[in-house]
């Protein structure tokens, strides 16, 4: 049985409470981490130490987000992305968790901390020298793709994405982490349903529903694609999909407690 968890975004509390009820619900033998783990909230060094040990027991996979895209570019000197792209989008946070106030007021003061903060990233490195853009897992009755933000191209296999994008799309892996439209489209992608987070729910449904993951389908009411952002650092809950067959799926949900 797998459980795919959700964006986490240094929501360390929530991780750990939602976690401890997979381990006594069900009968897990692998975990996946949609990507996302950190940035906005509070303890994105926590939750990265958290998930590292938990891979030390337990078989599991973090596929890459947006927000760790980010950090690993800005840990290489900022090459991919704008000088500022990380800090604005939740950076600062994570920058303070990880190598503390003093990095990020040299930072501030406009010193090159580059090289300094990937040497705090070090002790990470069991877990993010893994990271996968996506991950196909083939379960009894359905194939899951699995990535942070889906697929781009519903013509295209996941291997190819990247085939036909600019430059600039293809060094930030664009359709795997960055794209917005899978859950719009309403066609099967190829026999996969596609797994993914990086928009919350609460975007496309309403806050009404933002602690529900989001079931997009087709004219035939077949799964095309499910996101599973419950906008945990938005005030909403960090959820994780649990299946053994790839049709029958459950759910489970913590508000956020961080």
């Amino acid at each position: 049985m797998i459980a795919v968890i959700g964006d986490v975004h240094g929501c360390i509390k929530t991780l750990s409470e939602l976690t401890e009820r997979l381990l006594k619900k069900y009968d897990i033998n692998k975990f996946i981490f949609i990507g996302d783990l950190i940035d906005r909230g509070p303890a994105s060094s926590e939750v990265l130490m958290f998930v590292q040990n938990l891979k030390r027991e337990y078989p599991l996979e973090l596929l890459r987000g947006n927000h760790e895209d980010m950090m690993l570019d800005f840990a290489a000197g900022v090459k991919h992305y704008g000088n500022t792209d990380w800090l604005n989008n939740g950076g600062i946070e994570a920058i303070k968790s990880i190598s503390g106030e003093i990095l990020f007021e040299k930072f501030s003061n406009g010193e090159y901390i580059f090289e300094e903060f990937s040497l705090h990233l070090q002790k990470f490195e069991y877990l993010l020298s893994s990271i996968k853009n996506y991950l196909v897992v083939e379960l009894k009755e359905n194939k899951l793709l699995l990535s942070h933000a889906g697929v781009s191209d519903f013509s295209l296999p996941p291997e190819r994405q990247m085939d036909y994008l600019p430059e600039d799309l293809r060094l930030v892996k664009y359709p795997f982490i960055w794209d917005r439209s899978v859950d719009s489209k309403r066609e099967k992608y190829f026999d996969y349903i596609v797994v993914h987070g990086h928009t919350p729910v609460l975007k496309l449904t309403g806050y009404a529903e933002s602690g529900k993951p989001f079931f997009n389908k087709d004219m035939d009411d077949e799964i095309v694609s499910i996101n599973i952002d419950t906008g945990c650092v938005y005030g909403g809950s960090l959820s994780a999909l649990v299946t053994d067959d790839g049709k029958t799926f459950d759910f489970e949900a913590v508000a956020c407690r961080d």
